[in-house]
């Protein structure tokens, strides 16, 4: 089915998610979408929805439902899910983050960076320095950071400079209201395809609903 909510089995239970698939055949590129503290709501699932009509396969997994200590755990447990589910083109993965999720975005990334092809971390509250540095140093992809204007996190820089320490290609968006959703799609298109993703037209209408 193109969207619905599933449970993704662990050693310890399930875990709950939302999945949304292009329709038609074939394998599709997979995105890993992370909200905010707010867990699964109508803006992640929209944000999903618009992400597979791009040709996306997207996994939002309710990572909030379970404590910080079981996050690598569950990270685990949902990129494993991906290589197991017949629709996913497996390759390499991106990783989308917003708010808390931004961070934990970044983490995943660092975790599993064998898999992990870009990372896109909108409004994240920041590393303190030595999560900074390991991050810069683990990670194996294209990473885009993204701030909103007027909002300066206290740890703003620190993974800037670690990532330029560490040789890693970064990128850096101040957007006002919401991020400029065409540079996250040529993101996507640079790194996990499909091509046609970068050339897609996007609308104003487009772009009010990834209210994340």
């Amino acid at each position: 089915m193109p969207e619905a909510r599933i449970e993704i089995e662990t050693d310890d239970g399930c875990l709950d998610a939302f999945v949304a698939c292009p329709e038609g055949p074939g394998r599709r590129p997979p995105v890993l979408l992370l909200g905010g503290r707010e867990g699964l709501g109508a803006a992640v699932e929209a944000a999903a929805s618009r992400l597979s009509a791009h040709g996306y396969f997207v996994l939002a997994p309710d990572w909030t439902a379970r404590p910080a200590e079981d996050r690598r755990e569950d990270a685990d447990a949902w990129l494993d899910h991906l290589a197991d589910e017949r629709r996913v083109d497996d390759g390499r993965v991106a990783v989308l983050g917003h708010g808390a999720g931004a961070d934990l975005a970044l983490r995943v990334a660092a975790w599993r960076a064998e898999r992990i092809a870009a990372v896109a971390a909108f409004g994240g509250r920041g590393l303190d320095a030595t999560a900074a540095r390991e991050i810069a140093w683990r990670i194996n992809g294209l990473v885009h950071l993204g701030h909103a204007l007027g909002v300066t996190p206290p740890r703003i820089g620190r993974l800037e400079a670690a990532l330029t320490m560490a040789g890693v290609d970064f990128e850096v968006e101040i957007y006002e209201r919401e991020p400029d959703w065409s540079q996250l799609f040529d993101l996507l298109a640079r790194t996990i395809g499909p091509r046609r993703a970068a050339s897609a037209h996007l609308t104003d209408d487009h772009l009010a609903s990834y209210n994340l």
